[in-house]
């Protein structure tokens, strides 16, 4: 008596279907940009605007920072380490200083102020992890 206790055809395991993958350098900021457009929409609901109000800056604010941070992870292998630590604090500092100006609680002066100190702070993180760990394909 012969027994097949393992026999896998070929055909079945082509047909199963292969799922899409994004790469990380499309997936991090197409969901970086869709929280922060619901956290920003959110956010600005809950200072009295009204539910379209609040809907189209959340959705002005995720085609921006999913934009930009889509430009800036696609363009940065041809950036030096100086240029690119910068474009990290510029996109993080502007992002994070009009959020806190859409609390509604402070000044546009105190909102471009807490962009900059944000801004500092992910560049100072930014040239860490790249002068210390680095990147693949980047300039020095």
């Amino acid at each position: 008596m012969q027994t097949h206790a393992r026999t896998r055809t070929t055909a079945t395991t082509a047909a199963a279907p292969r799922g899409h993958h994004l790469s990380a350098s499309t997936g991090v900021p197409l969901v970086g940009g869709v929280a922060y457009g619901i956290y920003a929409g959110l956010l600005d609901h809950s200072t009295g605007s009204s539910a379209v109000h609040a809907f189209l800056l959340g959705l002005i604010a995720t085609v921006v920072t999913a934009g930009l941070g889509l430009a800036l992870m696609h363009s940065q292998s041809r950036m030096i380490t100086e240029a690119r630590a910068l474009a990290y604090g510029v996109l993080f500092g502007a992002t994070m200083g009009f959020l806190y100006s859409l609390a509604g609680t402070s000044t546009t002066l105190r909102a471009s102020g807490v962009g900059a100190v944000f801004g500092v702070i992910m560049f100072v993180v930014a040239m860490y992890l790249f002068r210390t760990h680095g990147s693949p394909g980047a300039r020095r």
